[in-house]
């Protein structure tokens, strides 16, 4: 019984010394929305924001009837595993479609917020007050303080086991970026993503998988009934 008792106590150990870490693992939510557009009145058509706020149609038309868009893709993510670096956390893509009856100067609110459920829980979100000016025919169209400095007020963020850090915008596509200004070309498509780094803390507690808390309470339980024999057995020789 003696060695019985031995393995199973090198059983549990194994298993929290083992188990890995999965606090790790990060679940977050990147949401974005435009409201509120002011001074477009101008063009024909206007500006517009639809699908739940996801989407600006902006003013004019292509000859097919078509608007330019600023559409906001919102990314939901679960189980992320950490050490990523540039990881995407929402985005924005400009479809800039050659336009007439544009001349437009206006603004609107972009908002993007940043929840995360796990490893623990934060939040934090920041507001860009975008000036966009369309102008017909000649190229680019310019989007204005949508800039890296208010987005570097997003985290960074302190999680369990896991930093979230160096927040920032990307380019991608036909357009550019200079941390403040975002410029399209007529006829282009231009992608700008927020990404962020995720670090884990080497130094943080792992928290055991549930298959390990299986083993350790079966090891417990195992530990547990060894004791409860040995004194059964000791109560035994007591009495005889």
């Amino acid at each position: 019984m003696g060695k019985v008792f031995k393995i199973l106590t090198a059983g549990l150990l194994a298993g929290l010394v083992h188990s890995p870490a999965n606090a790790a693992l990060v679940s977050f939510t990147g949401d974005g929305n435009f409201s509120n557009v002011t001074n477009c009145s101008g063009g024909s058509p206007g500006c517009s924001i639809t699908n739940n706020g996801n989407v600006l149609k902006m003013s004019g038309a292509t000859w097919g009837g078509q608007s330019s868009t600023l559409t906001i893709t919102d990314i939901a993510k679960t189980n992320v595993p950490t050490n990523k670096n540039d990881y995407v956390i929402g985005k924005i893509t400009w479809v800039n479609l050659a336009t007439y009856r544009t001349d437009q100067d206006f603004n609107v609110n972009y908002t993007f917020s940043l929840n995360f459920t796990s490893p623990s829980n934060a939040f934090d979100t920041v507001v860009f007050n975008l000036n966009i000016q369309q102008t017909t025919n000649p190229s680019p169209d310019n989007v204005f303080n949508i800039s890296q400095a208010t987005l570097n007020n997003l985290g960074p963020f302190t999680l369990n086991g896991v930093t979230v850090s160096d927040i920032h915008f990307v380019e991608y596509g036909d357009g550019w970026y200079d941390g403040n200004k975002w410029t399209n070309p007529e006829c282009g498509t231009s992608t700008l993503k927020i990404v962020a780094d995720f670090t884990a803390d080497i130094h943080a507690p792992p928290v055991p998988e549930p298959s390990t808390w299986a083993m350790m309470i079966l090891g417990f339980g195992g530990v547990g009934f060894m004791a409860y024999r040995r004194k059964r057995g000791g109560n035994a020789l007591t009495a005889a």
